[in-house]
């Protein structure tokens, strides 16, 4: 499991002063971007590679509101590793350690000529090995 820490700010509020919903996608995303460098996956030779991993399916749920200057943990653990995807699922903790929320992501990895799923490639599977 990795670990992915980051902290509310103005911006990531709605006019109520919490967290507005499509930020929790954002925050996750960057916490799958840190994992893949833990994981020495360079962003730039992925998107330079010959595929990509859209999302093509997630889901969130709201628990308890994030306020401005939360610091928030966003575990990722990858929970299913399939022949063309991998479905990963967040938990989202403020500092104290209470649960905020959760998200799943699957990814489908594509051929960027054809725009069709292909298998994972190799190096991909290694980092998203369940362990």
């Amino acid at each position: 499991m990795f670990i992915y820490r980051t902290k509310m700010h103005l911006r990531h509020t709605d006019a109520t002063g919490v967290l507005f919903f499509p930020e929790q996608f954002k925050f996750t995303s960057e916490a799958f971007e840190e994992f893949l460098i833990y994981r020495g996956v360079s962003l730039k030779a992925l998107i330079d590679s010959p595929y990509l991993l859209p999302v093509v399916h997630t889901e969130a749920d709201y628990k308890a509101p994030l306020q401005i200057g939360d610091v928030i943990e966003i575990s990722v653990q990858v929970v299913k590793l399939g022949i063309s995807s991998v479905t990963l699922h967040y938990e989202l903790h403020q500092e104290k350690g209470v649960e905020v929320g959760t998200v799943q992501t699957v990814h489908v990895a594509i051929d960027k000529a054809t725009w069709k799923a292909v298998p994972l490639p190799h190096s991909l599977r290694q980092v998203f090995a369940i362990q």
